[in-house]
């Protein structure tokens, strides 16, 4: 007896058209492009923040800044 895979019958047997693979690509250059933008501009508010966040401490000889 021969038991048959089913996971045979999910395998395409065809080819994507040409339009639909233009369009594919096309999504995935739009979403790769904007997790760009969006991780360049993230990026430079994370070490905004931090610089605000951590200040560089005033040396003794700075007295331009100082409160005293």
């Amino acid at each position: 007896m021969e038991t048959t895979n089913p996971f045979k019958e999910l395998e395409p047997d065809g080819i994507c058209p040409p339009h639909l693979q233009h369009e594919l690509v096309t999504e995935i250059d739009l979403i790769r492009n904007t997790i760009t933008i969006i991780e360049i501009y993230i990026g430079d508010l994370f070490s905004l923040v931090s610089v605000l966040a951590n200040p560089p401490h005033l040396t003794s000889n700075d007295t331009t800044n100082s409160i005293l």
